[in-house]
Protein backbone atom coordinates (compact mmCIF):
# COMPACT_ATOMS: atom_id res chain seq x y z
CA UNK A 1 0.00 0.00 0.00
CA UNK A 2 1.71 3.37 -1.18
CA UNK A 3 2.17 6.33 1.22
CA UNK A 4 -1.23 8.73 0.92
CA UNK A 5 0.96 11.83 0.45
CA UNK A 6 2.96 10.16 -3.00
CA UNK A 7 1.44 10.26 -6.29
CA UNK A 8 1.92 8.21 -9.11
CA UNK A 9 2.21 9.49 -13.33
CA UNK A 10 1.17 7.42 -15.80
CA UNK A 11 5.26 7.53 -16.55
CA UNK A 12 6.08 6.09 -13.23
CA UNK A 13 7.63 8.63 -11.76
CA UNK A 14 6.50 9.32 -8.16
CA UNK A 15 6.49 12.51 -6.42
CA UNK A 16 6.34 13.94 -2.89
CA UNK A 17 3.37 16.15 -2.32
CA UNK A 18 3.21 19.34 -0.24
CA UNK A 19 0.74 19.34 3.06
CA UNK A 20 -1.55 21.77 3.69
CA UNK A 21 -0.61 23.98 6.51
CA UNK A 22 -2.42 23.10 9.33
CA UNK A 23 -2.63 27.11 10.14
CA UNK A 24 -4.20 28.32 6.99
CA UNK A 25 -7.08 24.68 7.22
CA UNK A 26 -7.48 25.84 10.82
CA UNK A 27 -8.14 29.34 9.88
CA UNK A 28 -10.63 28.16 7.44
CA UNK A 29 -12.29 26.21 9.73
CA UNK A 30 -13.04 28.41 12.36
CA UNK A 31 -14.08 31.23 9.87
CA UNK A 32 -16.62 29.22 8.94
CA UNK A 33 -17.80 28.06 12.33
CA UNK A 34 -17.53 31.76 13.40
CA UNK A 35 -20.39 32.57 10.49
CA UNK A 36 -22.55 29.28 11.34
CA UNK A 37 -22.53 30.05 15.04
CA UNK A 38 -23.42 33.78 14.46
CA UNK A 39 -26.61 32.94 12.81
CA UNK A 40 -27.90 31.20 16.53
CA UNK A 41 -29.25 34.71 18.50
CA UNK A 42 -27.16 37.05 20.62
CA UNK A 43 -25.31 33.84 22.36
CA UNK A 44 -24.61 32.65 18.84
CA UNK A 45 -23.09 35.95 18.34
CA UNK A 46 -20.91 36.66 20.99
CA UNK A 47 -19.85 33.36 21.19
CA UNK A 48 -18.38 33.90 17.25
CA UNK A 49 -16.97 37.01 17.71
CA UNK A 50 -15.27 36.51 21.12
CA UNK A 51 -13.81 33.01 20.62
CA UNK A 52 -13.74 31.99 17.00
CA UNK A 53 -12.82 34.84 15.14
CA UNK A 54 -9.95 36.41 16.76
CA UNK A 55 -8.22 32.93 15.97
CA UNK A 56 -9.41 32.43 12.44
CA UNK A 57 -7.80 35.75 11.74
CA UNK A 58 -4.31 34.87 13.73
CA UNK A 59 -4.61 31.58 12.54
CA UNK A 60 -4.73 33.02 9.09
CA UNK A 61 -1.83 35.27 8.83
CA UNK A 62 0.10 32.52 10.42
CA UNK A 63 -0.54 29.96 7.71
CA UNK A 64 -0.44 32.24 5.11
CA UNK A 65 3.45 33.04 6.37
CA UNK A 66 4.38 29.68 6.82
CA UNK A 67 2.77 28.47 3.85
CA UNK A 68 5.03 30.84 2.00
CA UNK A 69 8.15 30.23 3.71
CA UNK A 70 8.14 26.69 3.63
CA UNK A 71 6.49 25.81 0.16
CA UNK A 72 3.50 24.52 1.16
CA UNK A 73 0.03 24.50 -0.13
CA UNK A 74 -3.05 26.41 1.68
CA UNK A 75 -2.23 29.91 1.23
CA UNK A 76 -5.74 30.70 -0.57
CA UNK A 77 -7.33 28.70 2.25
CA UNK A 78 -5.35 31.13 4.07
CA UNK A 79 -6.74 34.19 2.67
CA UNK A 80 -10.11 32.71 2.15
CA UNK A 81 -10.10 32.37 6.41
CA UNK A 82 -9.35 35.93 6.23
CA UNK A 83 -11.90 37.37 4.31
CA UNK A 84 -14.76 35.11 5.60
CA UNK A 85 -13.23 35.93 9.48
CA UNK A 86 -12.77 40.00 8.80
CA UNK A 87 -16.24 41.24 9.14
CA UNK A 88 -16.38 39.36 12.61
CA UNK A 89 -12.84 40.84 13.33
CA UNK A 90 -14.23 44.45 12.48
CA UNK A 91 -17.41 43.68 14.54
CA UNK A 92 -15.79 41.86 17.65
CA UNK A 93 -12.96 45.63 17.50
CA UNK A 94 -15.75 48.26 17.66
CA UNK A 95 -17.39 46.32 20.25
CA UNK A 96 -14.41 46.31 22.67
CA UNK A 97 -14.10 50.18 21.39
Amino acid sequence: MAEPDLHHWHSGQVYRREQYNGFAVASLVLALMSLLVAVFGIAGLLLSLLFLTPPAVICSVIGFVQALRKGQRGGALAVTGFLLAVPGWLAFVVLLW
